[in-house]
């Protein structure tokens, strides 16, 4: 009876459904923005994800995708934990929950050290103890508008987790866990992690009976022409394979520092990101469900490597 419990979707994995949509907009003018997500919507994706960098305030953004939107869960993922502290946060994510009506997950992480010094011009500080102290802080924080009080109200909330102790902190603190850049043998890995967490001293999910939610973003090229889909996949990538925590955790997955390179990161190129027809893309999916991942953020990447790719969204519909 334990397991069968254990084994139900969350608030969080029921509100944002199975397969999803992660864009950046800041590509796209505002009318475009808010057009994108209503064909999102119409095209029947369970959620549309929109992340955190150094173009349009994320929290806001998700509060114009609501006034656009009636159905499709709204996400902020992944916001900075740098970017304001926990009490504006915890008022960001109880007012677009609101005015969304209840169509809202909030995404935290500790972002990177790249990004927090010289973008933000703050001291990056040890990701774990920082990450906890904010939780905590986010859990105290006081609300007082017309949603407060009641646990229920509480939006769901995921923690951006590649490692081990990070991954506790979504089972034990938030709702779940969302690792980014990852191969499906790490989707599976975290998913043994964040069940072992929830079941653990440190207490269960944050709903009884439920297990935590495990959120896997997936960058996709849509394409039949292999060499042509690695080049856009590279281009996508080589930021990300220079940051050290995504770097740090790919050598963690098994990969050599060698395959780490841009110009040599086939294998992890492939792996790590879906490239290829529908098919394809659709197979790689299904494994990361079936390595444990209750969502899937599918990140469409234009021939350049950038994003949003309406062609790809509208192609992959489910």
């Amino acid at each position: 009876m334990i397991a069968e419990a254990a084994s139900a979707p969350n608030r969080a994995a029921r509100l944002l459904g199975r397969l999803g949509i992660w864009s950046g907009l800041d590509l796209l003018p505002a009318g475009e923005a808010l057009d994108y997500a209503r064909r999102v919507e119409a095209l029947g994706y369970d959620s549309l994800w929109i992340n955190e960098t150094t173009g349009r305030e994320p929290f806001a953004l998700v509060g114009a995708l609501a006034g656009a939107t009636s159905r499709i869960t709204l996400a902020a993922g992944i916001t900075s934990i740098y970017a304001r502290d926990a009490n504006a946060s915890h008022a960001g994510a109880h007012t677009v929950s609101e005015f969304s009506g209840g169509r809202f997950v909030a995404g935290l992480g500790v972002s990177h050290p790249e990004r927090v010094g010289p973008q933000r011009g703050h001291e990056y500080l040890r990701p774990l103890a920082t990450m906890r102290a904010y939780l905590e802080a986010y859990h105290r924080a006081p609300y007082t508008g017309p949603t407060s009080g009641a646990p229920e109200d509480e939006p769901p909330l995921i923690v951006a987790a590649l490692r081990r102790g990070m991954v506790r902190l979504g089972a034990t603190m938030a709702d779940g866990a969302f690792p980014f850049f990852v191969p499906v043998t790490h989707v599976a890995r975290v998913r043994g992690w964040l069940d072992e967490a929830a079941a653990g001293e440190d207490g269960p999910a944050r709903e009884a009976g439920t297990r935590p939610a495990l959120v896997v973003a997936l960058p996709v090229v849509l394409t039949e022409d292999p060499v042509a889909g690695l080049e856009a996949a590279r281009r996508y990538s080589t930021w990300y394979l220079s940051l050290i925590n995504y770097h740090g955790n790919l050598l963690d997955c098994g990969y050599s520092e060698e395959e780490l390179q841009p110009e040599q990161a086939d294998r992890v190129l492939r792996e790590v990101l879906a490239i290829g027809d529908a098919a394809a893309i659709r197979a790689r999916v299904a494994a990361m469900y079936e390595a444990g991942a209750d969502h899937v953020a599918l990140i469409p990447l234009r021939p350049d490597g950038r994003v949003p790719h309406l062609p790809t969204v509208e192609a992959l519909a489910p």
